[in-house]
């Protein structure tokens, strides 16, 4: 019985999911001990890793459920004002832009185009367009429909494309 298996999922996926736990405005000591306490349970379960088909999937559903059990025993101060769970999300501008405050206007847009979603759209893009999930594990994930999930990313990419010029939509997608 191996612990190298369990090794690389940690590193393979611990960036991407110190990032999601920040996306459901967890700080980060709170998220890497939950994701610690996920791998230690996963191995204690299925040390040969037999039960878990996607395991970016897996521990993006496990870090998730585990966060939000610890948040239930808390105050609900992760709530947006009319009651749903917050979605944060910082956009990274890559270096696809060589001017520095062309980089800067488009992440404030872009930044301003996600804050017009809902914490819920914003999840669904993050996971969709970031995270690269397909519908059917982002379905899993959000405990939605496949068509749900759709309609969801699809209606946030209409509101973001309203928000931005034709230039900056463009440069969006192929920075993601």
């Amino acid at each position: 019985m191996s612990h190298q298996p369990f090794l690389r999922l940690y590193e393979e996926y611990a960036d991407d999911l110190l990032s999601y736990g920040r996306g459901l405005g967890y700080d980060k000591e709170d998220i890497e001990d939950t994701l610690q306490d996920v791998i230690v349970n996963l191995y204690q379960h299925d040390p040969e890793l037999t039960g878990v088909r996607n395991p970016k999937v897996y521990l993006f559903t496990a870090l998730k459920n585990r966060l939000l059990n610890t948040r239930r025993r808390q105050p609900m101060d992760s709530l947006d004002a009319d009651g749903a769970e917050r979605f944060d999300v910082s956009v990274s501008v890559s270096d696809v832009i060589e001017d520095e405050e062309q980089r800067r206007r488009l992440k404030l847009k872009v930044e301003q185009g996600l804050a017009l979603l809902t914490p819920r759209q914003r999840e669904a893009v993050y996971l969709r367009y970031i995270q690269e999930l397909d519908y059917d594990d982002i379905a899993r994930l959000l405990q939605m429909t496949k068509p749900s999930v759709r309609n969801l990313v699809s209606r946030g990419i209409i509101e973001m494309r309203q928000h931005l010029t034709n230039k900056e939509f463009l440069l969006l997608f192929l920075m993601i």
